[in-house]
């Protein structure tokens, strides 16, 4: 209602000025056709008035004359001493008696032909007509002068203009006041037109100059932090003064922060296709996501989903665990080799690279099947791609017309994003070609391609959720093997007691479903690393209209921020040792390892949790027991922990481990 208010102020303002400045053109107009002619104006504003007033001066300085002789001169019209220019222009644009007709009434008015006369008033009743027309659909009155219906619109459009932006101006204050009537408060914003950033902005470049911890920490006895007080530490000194859930202002929106856990159920539980990904996540991501699943909003959305989570359900991700062994050979026999090399049997290996590599290659081969290397150099650039927009801190703190700039980083973006697509549309346009090839059914490329017939946008579906699957099937599963490992490095006993799970189930078979299930215990490790170090920062949601959640109620517009690290971390939650590595807290699951389930949420949170958490658990599973079988693990004493977050959070500076191959038979009895 606000936006219409301001469009249409806008539109009989522009009215009303455009009318006002056509005027002095048409009522000159108007005279020239009825054969009236003048001195043009010499100032847009004034008129004629400059050189009036110039003529007036000069006139007043001119000699008088005492000694005239009156009686036989006579007295000259005194309108040529005091008002000079009308006589100059009388004389330059009055016309001789002989091209006026015995019809004039005045010196200074002329008739035209007949037919011109009638030709105009016909088209002045079509003007007037059209105007009454226009005019009456604003203001009844139609017995109204043109003047005075015009004076009305400038007037109302005028007041439309005022009130639309009196009430931009206000909404700040009309929500905050809306929240604290709810008991919500917050940090009132440092500046009017962008918020809290600038207290945010200032916090996050504090943080970041702050010195990293060292390998030589006391991991088991010191646990781990935290890491959105390092990386986002303005939403822990805000949370410290004004609890649990807070109101902060991202330029003119209000974002709530939500760390209580009944208002997190209610988030959770909404199902509504009013509450979806935030706007400004889709315009600032755009090159990376495009309008796939994981950021389309309302009925898109649901289609979208609808078609493509079965991809993801469990039953299909069982025939994937042959892929994923194949896939992680290279990273094995990598490792067998540098650590054959290495002096004294153990070789200080940075595993990312390497891991990353292995999760390439399985959603490459499950994407694209016999495709896959082609598949690989598409996700290469979607790496490139992901590295250049992570480097700003957040897509918050960035001006999102600024994307539109033909800047260096922009055209390297751009680039990258035409030959991502030009790659997927040639392959799937291969498929297409290729439709009966029973080589090509069972990969998710091909099943993608079928979900796009019917669809409008055809060709950016199939795009926009290759891009999608590469996020929801790689990233997650990546980083956390990496922090996987990184964690059973740090804590000896519990790589133990894995490697001894996992030698008892593998004994005499290949890694398969069944056996990756059976091993709980390195589940028990996969879901503690989850907790402890969750792919993503935050689940953040957009009110599209008022919403009540509970006993909340968050206005159109609102921005929800639910900390998935600090609620992994809360000792009210976790008990007092939830800032340790302990996976023992989930061997009867999770809703057994904390007072609140709902607290727990390293996919995400409800019906838009993660659609690749099936994959990337089998996944993980996989590649650690096929690692524990074959090596056993230190921290490096170069290792810095510093998670930093790009999109997904991940180590700053690497993981590096110190990598020994094991005696299979000597420590398998050890085991026991």
């Amino acid at each position: 209602m606000l936006t219409a208010s301001c469009a249409l102020a806008a539109v009989l303002l522009i009215a009303a000025i455009s009318a006002w400045l056509q005027r002095p053109r048409r009522v000159a107009e108007a005279f020239r056709r009825q054969g009236i002619d003048g001195p043009p104006p010499s100032s847009f504003l004034s008129g004629n008035l400059s050189e009036m007033q110039a003529r007036a001066a000069a006139a007043a300085v001119a000699e008088t004359g005492g000694d005239r002789d009156f009686e036989n001169e006579g007295f000259d019209d005194y309108g040529k001493t005091i008002f000079p220019y009308f006589d100059k222009w009388r004389k330059a644009y009055a016309r001789p008696d002989t091209e006026r007709t015995h019809h004039t009434h005045s010196k200074n008015f002329l008739l035209l032909p007949r037919e011109r006369i009638e030709r105009d008033r016909e088209r002045s009743r079509m003007v007037v007509s059209m105007a009454y027309v226009t005019s009456s659909l604003f203001f009844p009155f139609p017995s109204a002068p043109a003047t005075t219906l015009l004076l009305m619109g400038s007037v109302a459009a005028f007041l439309m203009l005022v009130g639309a932006i009196s009430a931009w101006l206000q909404r700040p204050r009309r929500v905050a006041e809306a929240f604290r009537r709810q008991g919500v408060d917050g940090p009132p914003p440092s500046s009017f037109l962008s918020g809290n950033l600038h207290e945010m902005q200032a916090r996050a470049a504090a943080a970041a100059v702050a010195e990293t911890t060292t390998g030589g920490r006391d991991f088991e006895n010191e646990g781990f932090d935290d890491y959105c007080k390092r990386i986002f530490p303005y939403f822990d000194k805000w949370r410290k003064a004004y609890g649990e859930t807070y109101l902060y202002w991202l330029r003119r929106r209000p974002a709530l922060y939500v760390s209580d856990p009944e208002l997190i159920r209610e988030i959770g539980r909404c199902v509504s296709l009013d509450m979806g990904k935030p706007m400004y996540l889709q315009k600032g991501q755009e090159p990376l996501f495009g309008r796939g699943v994981l950021k389309a909003n309302g009925a898109d959305w649901h289609r979208q989903r609808k078609l493509i989570a079965p991809e993801f359900y469990m039953a299909k991700v069982k025939g994937m665990v042959d892929l994923m062994v194949d896939a992680a050979l290279p990273l094995l026999r990598s490792w067998e080799d540098m650590v054959a090399g290495a002096p004294g049997g153990v070789a200080e290996i940075g595993v990312d690279d390497d891991i990353r590599s292995f999760s390439f290659d399985v959603i490459s081969r499950a994407c694209f099947g016999g495709d896959y290397s082609r598949g690989r150099e598409i996700f290469l650039r979607l790496r490139a791609l992901s590295g250049l927009m992570s480097e700003t801190s957040s897509v918050i703190f960035t001006i999102p017309s600024l994307r539109h700039l033909p800047t260096e980083k922009n055209r390297r973006i751009w680039r990258l994003t035409h030959e991502i697509r030009s790659l997927i549309l040639q392959l799937a346009a291969e498929r297409r070609k290729a439709s009966a090839a029973a080589s090509h059914a069972d990969d998710f490329l091909g099943s993608i391609i079928d979900s796009s017939r019917g669809q409008p946008r055809a060709d950016d579906f199939v795009v926009d959720n290759c891009k999608n699957i590469f996020f929801a099937g790689h990233e997650t599963s990546a980083v956390t093997a990496t922090w996987c490992l990184m964690l059973l490095a740090a804590h000896p006993e519990w790589q133990r007691r894995a490697r001894a799970e996992v030698l008892d189930v593998l004994v005499g078979v290949a890694p398969d479903f069944d056996a990756v299930a059976r091993m709980r215990t390195l589940h028990a490790v996969v879901l503690e690393t989850l907790r402890l170090f969750p792919p993503s920062s935050f689940v953040v949601r957009e009110t599209f209209r008022d919403m009540q959640l509970g006993r909340l109620t968050a206005p159109r517009g609102t921005y929800l921020f639910v900390p998935v690290s600090t609620m992994h971390h809360d000792a009210a939650v976790w008990g007092p040792t939830a800032r340790r590595f302990d996976p023992d807290r989930f061997r009867d699951g999770v809703a057994a390892a904390c007072k609140h389930p709902q607290a727990f949420m390293p996919f995400g949170l409800g019906a838009r949790t993660c659609l690749g958490q099936n994959l990337a658990l089998v996944e993980v599973k996989a590649l650690v027991a096929l690692v524990l079988k074959r090596f056993s693990l230190a921290l490096s004493p170069e290792y810095r922990h510093a998670p930093a977050f790009r999109f997904i959070i991940e180590p700053e500076f690497g993981l590096r481990l110190l990598v020994r191959r094991l005696d299979l038979d000597h420590d398998h009895q050890q085991g026991h």
